[in-house]
């Protein structure tokens, strides 16, 4: 079974992180031990302060799809009533805005149409939108985007900024930055 999980900060009695596993006690574990997400800080500062996480089951399901698509519910759900949530999701990331809400719920609607239908759902592409990752992370870059991206850093945007409109981390964004700078051929100075 996977359980869909919430850790409440008990200082505020609010709930701050939304996850999933196939392994509560273990999970708990590593929360509480401070992981290197940003859940892992407050549970750090909690720690410091005397403070343990509390742990509240809001689900369980049988498939990693079904908790995949549970887990993004249940953030929205949150998010929704006003969560301030540490997930990728809850501070922006790569799923920030309106519009990749909605993609979200065109995702879920049609995972569960396939579920209907009884095709296999697509857990990999959940799994990358639920840990807040970019569905375009790995793929090979089109020549609209490196234009794109030419674009962006003409104009002084941010890397994150540059991340979040070509859907792709920022890792992704400073290495092709970097062949870019290196296919340019060199001006000779004067």
């Amino acid at each position: 079974m996977h359980c869909i999980y919430a850790i409440i900060d008990p200082r505020s009695d609010r709930i701050f992180y939304v996850g999933q596993t196939s392994d509560f006690d273990a999970r708990r574990r590593q929360h509480i031990e401070g992981t290197d997400q940003l859940s892992g800080f407050l549970v750090r500062q909690m720690a410091v302060n005397g403070f343990v996480p509390l742990f509240v089951v809001l689900e369980q399901r049988r498939s990693k799809a079904e908790a995949l698509a549970a887990e993004i519910f249940w953030i929205e759900l949150m998010l929704s009533r006003g969560a301030s949530l540490l997930n990728v999701q809850g501070v922006g990331g790569y799923v920030a805005g309106a519009e990749k809400r909605a993609q979200l719920a065109d995702g879920l609607e049609n995972m569960l149409l396939e579920r209907a239908a009884g095709i296999s759902q697509g857990s990999n592409e959940l799994e990358a939108v639920a840990n807040g990752r970019s569905l375009r992370a790995g793929a090979p870059w089109t020549p609209q985007e490196l234009r794109r991206l030419s674009g962006m850093r003409k104009a002084n945007m941010p890397l994150d900024a540059m991340a979040d409109a070509l859907d792709r981390p920022p890792y992704e964004i400073r290495r092709a930055l970097k062949e870019k700078r290196r296919s340019q051929p060199r001006r000779p100075k004067n």
